[in-house]
C-alpha cells in the first residue's frame, strides 16, 4: 500500500514537472523572439527580472519548498518580467499613427454643364463664381459675392427672375427681401458682372 502511494506521489510530481518544462519551453521560444526585438533597456530590465526570479526561485527550494511548487512560482515572476519587458518596449516605441485616407474629391464646377443652365439662384451663382461646384460647402468668397447680389437685387442693380404667374406684390416683396435661393437670370448676371469689370467662367460664352 504505502509503495503504491509512493508511486502515485511520484507519478505525480513527474507530471508535474513536465507540465512546468512544457510552460517553460514555450516561454523560453517566446522570450527568444522578443529578445531579437529588444533594445539595451529593454534587455536590463529582463535581465534584472530573470536574477530575481532565479534568486527568488533558489531560495525556495532551499528553505524546503516543492520544487513543483518552487518552479511554478518562478515561471509566473518570469511571465510577469516578459510583460513587463514588452509593455516597456510598447511605451518606448509605440505604433506610427496612419493618417487616415480621405477620398480627393474636386470642387470644379463643369463649366460645359452650367453654361447651359438659364437661371440659378444666388447660392450656386455665389459658388460658380469663385469656381466651387454646387453642393459642395461655400467659401469665404462665395459668401462675400452672395452678400454682394443680395445687396445688387435690393437696389435693383441685379433683376431677380420672377416665377410664373407670380404678382408685381410678391415680386417687390422678393426684391426687398431676397435670399440665398432667389432666382436670377444668366444675362442679368453677366449684364451686372460686366458692368463691374468681372467676367467669371461660368459667364462666358
Amino acid at each position: 500500500m504505502i509503495g503504491n502511494q509512493t508511486s502515485t506521489v511520484s507519478v505525480a510530481q513527474s507530471q508535474g514537472d513536465s507540465e512546468t518544462q512544457d510552460q517553460l519551453q514555450v516561454s523560453t521560444a517566446s522570450l527568444t523572439r522578443l529578445l531579437s526585438a529588444m533594445g539595451l533597456p529593454e534587455v536590463a530590465v529582463f535581465c534584472g527580472g530573470l536574477l530575481l526570479t532565479i534568486s527568488c526561485t533558489g531560495l525556495a527550494i532551499a528553505q524546503g519548498a516543492g520544487v513543483p511548487m518552487a518552479l511554478m512560482a518562478g515561471y509566473c515572476s518570469l511571465a510577469a518580467t516578459i510583460a513587463l519587458v514588452i509593455a516597456f518596449h510598447v511605451l518606448k516605441n509605440p505604433p506610427a499613427r496612419v493618417a487616415p485616407t480621405v477620398a480627393a474629391v474636386s470642387q470644379q464646377p463643369n463649366y460645359s454643364a452650367w453654361k447651359l443652365v438659364s437661371q440659378m439662384n444666388i447660392a450656386n451663382a455665389s459658388r460658380l463664381w469663385c469656381d466651387i461646384e454646387p453642393g459642395h460647402p461655400y467659401s469665404r468668397d462665395s459668401m462675400a459675392w452672395a452678400t454682394a447680389m443680395l445687396d445688387a437685387i435690393k437696389t435693383g442693380a441685379l433683376p431677380i427672375a420672377a416665377k410664373p404667374n407670380m404678382s408685381k406684390e410678391l415680386i417687390d416683396r422678393e426684391r426687398a427681401n431676397p435670399t440665398w435661393h432667389t432666382e436670377i437670370t444668366r444675362e442679368a448676371l453677366q449684364s451686372w458682372a460686366k458692368a463691374h469689370g468681372h467676367n467669371p467662367e461660368f459667364l462666358r460664352q
